[in-house]
């Protein structure tokens, strides 16, 4: 079975009741049941560092779900593929360019998505 490993870093979260729901609403997006961890994030101010582990459903097409799911929270992202693996790496870095899926996402500062076998 294939897991997937997302960190997310925020901005301008001031509480962490802010950081707690924004992990709530990404896990939401993601239909992920497991829960997340978080934790202050101090290289950057009012910043929280989130972890989320989840589930690849489809274990033959890991790599078109892995871009469908990162594609819910925002875009663009930085895709690294490993052929001999059959894996992917996805990164985000906010800039001008960055499209958010949903208003309140737009306090990612950094986010990273890679794919774990078991």
């Amino acid at each position: 079975m294939k897991k997937f490993r997302l960190t997310l870093i925020t901005e301008n979260q001031n509480s962490l009741e802010k950081g707690k729901k924004f992990a709530e609403s990404i896990c939401e997006t993601l239909n992920c049941q497991n829960g997340y961890e978080i934790s202050k994030y101090e290289k950057l101010k009012n910043s929280y560092r989130i972890e989320i582990v989840g589930k690849i459903s489809n274990q033959n097409n890991s790599i078109s779900e892995s871009i469908e799911l990162t594609d819910r929270i925002c875009s663009p992202w930085i895709v690294t593929y490993e052929r001999t693996e059959n894996n992917v790496e996805l990164m985000f870095n906010k800039s001008e360019l960055s499209n958010y899926r949903n208003e309140n996402f737009n306090t990612l500062n950094w986010a990273n998505f890679v794919i774990e076998n078991e």
